[in-house]
């Protein structure tokens, strides 16, 4: 059976690169349906991705200034294909590192499937994030597979690293919240959901990362803090309501109280005393993580987990 592609881009005042991405997408020799979402752009971004559209070589839709989670939510209450991939308007796709990833997921049995993404920074420097050599080419239970990529600190949370089969997606009843750390939510629980998972070499990703970015600034800010607080408690009634394998507990635990940490540093930096924080939720994952039997996970929860303490502390 032939299978069908929708790609998804979230698109907000990226005029600069929108081009770039969409051409980097039409090239690909496969059947395909490209999904652009804008966010209530107010540059050049939807009269670019209008004339696309007007060729028909995307199908567009707008909507207010919602953020990036509601964007690709409602790509996804629209998407027609059974493979789905996320793309971001100011990034582009590298055309024979996705069709190898596409092929290979497609002849699979796998819910979803990693490649490989290579990040472009401002200075020019790049780096490569992908799986280890010992893990691709192979699919993996999906809890097994996060906590090996977990304790190699090899696991990706950003979306664009992954495809997609959309019966997986609905089943699972997945959907982006929060406007920021959206992506460690969603692949994280995805993760965990999988049957399995496909990891494979293929680079086939460029993120680029802007001086005048949100992201690429690392600007510390209250609304990141908060975002970062809403994931942990998120993720933490994810680990309550299902039943996680121990092992993926664990670094589960880990990236919950590695998320929170961050969130107290900005909130300390930023001189603020007042926050959401439920104390009885990190002495259950510090409960956890004590009685792990995997030292190194155990380690790594406890490192964060004293950060968490050490900033509790520093703020009074």
């Amino acid at each position: 059976m032939e299978h069908k592609l929708s790609i998804i881009i979230p698109l907000f005042n990226s005029g600069k690169h929108i081009c770039r991405c969409l051409e980097s997408i039409l090239e690909l020799p496969m059947h395909k349906e490209v999904i652009v979402v804008d966010d209530g752009s107010t540059d050049s971004s939807h009269s670019l991705a209008l004339k696309y559209a007007e060729r028909g070589d995307i199908r567009l839709f707008s909507q207010e200034n919602k953020g990036v989670s509601e964007a690709r939510n409602l790509g996804l209450d629209n998407a027609s294909g059974d493979i789905i991939a996320f793309v971001d308007s100011d990034d582009y796709i590298l055309g024979d590192g996705f069709l190898s990833l596409y092929g290979n997921f497609a002849a699979s049995d796998a819910e979803m499937a990693m490649g490989g993404v290579r990040i472009e920074f401002p200075d020019n420097h790049t780096e490569t994030r992908q799986a280890l050599k010992t893990m691709t080419g192979k699919t993996h239970k999906g809890c097994q597979c996060f906590a090996n990529l977990m304790k190699s600190n090899t696991f990706t949370p950003l979306v664009f690293c992954y495809l997609f089969r959309k019966s997986f997606i609905d089943s699972s009843r997945l959907r982006f919240c929060h406007k920021m750390s959206e992506d460690d939510l969603w692949t994280s629980k995805a993760m965990c959901e999988a049957g399995k998972i496909l990891t494979t070499d293929d680079l086939h990703y460029v993120y680029c990362k802007h001086a005048d970015s949100i992201t690429g600034t690392n600007a510390v800010t209250l609304f990141r803090a908060d975002n970062h607080i809403a994931v942990a408690n998120d993720l933490y009634d994810y680990l309550l309501q299902h039943n996680v394998d121990k092992e993926a507990e664990v670094w589960l635990c880990c990236k919950i109280l590695y998320i929170a940490s961050i969130a107290l540093k900005i909130y300390r930096d930023c001189n603020r005393h007042t926050f959401s924080l439920k104390l009885e939720m990190y002495q259950d994952l510090l409960k956890r993580v004590m009685s792990a039997t995997d030292g190194y996970a155990k380690k790594v929860g406890l490192m964060f987990g004293m950060r968490i303490i050490d900033t509790l502390k520093s703020i009074g």
